[in-house]
C-alpha cells in the first residue's frame, strides 16, 4: 500500500506539471524529511507511531517515506498554493483533514501504521498542523520555522517521556561495537597483508638467490 500510495502522488504530480518546482521547493521537502527522520533518530525503539508493510521492511518503508512520500507530498502541496490568504487557510484545512482520513484509513483497515506509546489520531493531526502550517512559514520566516519546529519536537519529548539520553547512550554503545569491529577487521587486513607482503617477498628473495648460483 505504501507504494500505491508513492505511484498516487507521482501520477498527481505528473498531471499537475509540479517537477518544475522541484528547486523552488527543495528547502521545503528538506525540512520535512530532515525532521522526519530527526523523529526516528531521537526515538530509535521508542517509537510513537510505525510504518508497517508486508513486502518492505522496516528500515525500507522508513527510508521509503522519508526519500519517495514525503517529497511528492510536499512538492504537491506547494505547487497548488493558493494566492489569496482565505483560500490559503481552507486549502491548509483541506490537506490537513485528507492526511488524518488518510492516516486513520491507513491504521484502521490497510495495516500501514500502528500507533504506540500513547499516540493516536489526534496526536497526528497536531502533527499535520505544525507540518503544513511551517512549511509555509519556511517561504518567509526561515529561521522562526525552524525554532518553533524545534520547539515543538521538544515537546512531544516531554510530553511523551521519550528517553533520548538513553537512545543516545545506546548509539554510543552500537558506534564503540562497530569501530571495535572496524579496528578488529582493520586488524586482520593488516595480518593478512603483512603475510601476504613475507611470502611474496620470500619468492622474490628465493627467485632472485636461484639466479644468482646459476651464474
Amino acid at each position: 500500500m505504501h507504494v500505491m500510495l508513492a505511484i498516487f502522488l507521482f501520477i498527481q504530480n505528473a498531471r499537475k506539471h509540479t517537477w518544475k518546482n522541484i528547486r523552488k521547493f527543495s528547502r521545503e521537502i528538506f525540512y520535512v524529511s530532515f525532521f522526519n527522520g530527526l523523529y526516528y533518530f531521537l526515538c530509535k525503539d521508542y517509537m510513537m507511531w510505525e510504518f508497517t508493510s508486508r513486502i518492505l521492511s522496516k528500515n525500507a518503508v522508513r527510508t521509503f517515506h522519508l526519500c519517495i512520500i514525503n517529497p511528492l507530498l510536499i512538492l504537491l502541496y506547494l505547487s497548488k498554493l493558493p494566492k489569496t490568504n482565505g483560500k490559503r487557510i481552507l486549502y491548509v484545512c483541506q490537506w490537513i483533514g485528507l492526511s488524518a482520513f488518510t492516516e486513520w484509513l491507513g491504521n484502521k483497515y490497510l495495516h500501514m501504521i500502528t500507533f504506540r506509546n500513547g499516540w493516536n489520531l489526534g496526536w497526528s493531526i497536531c502533527i499535520y498542523i505544525n507540518m503544513y502550517t511551517l512549511t509555509l512559514l519556511m517561504r518567509k520566516r526561515f529561521l522562526l520555522a525552524w525554532v518553533l519546529s524545534f520547539f515543538t519536537t521538544w515537546c512531544y519529548v516531554k510530553i511523551f517521556h521519550i528517553p533520548v539520553k538513553k537512545n543516545m547512550q545506546e548509539y554510543k554503545r552500537e558506534l564503540s561495537v562497530v569501530s571495535g569491529r572496524m579496528r578488529i577487521n582493520l586488524h586482520l587486513v593488516t595480518i593478512v597483508s603483512t603475510i601476504i607482503a613475507i611470502i611474496i617477498g620470500v619468492n622474490v628473495l628465493e627467485k632472485k638467490r636461484k639466479r644468482l648460483f646459476s651464474y
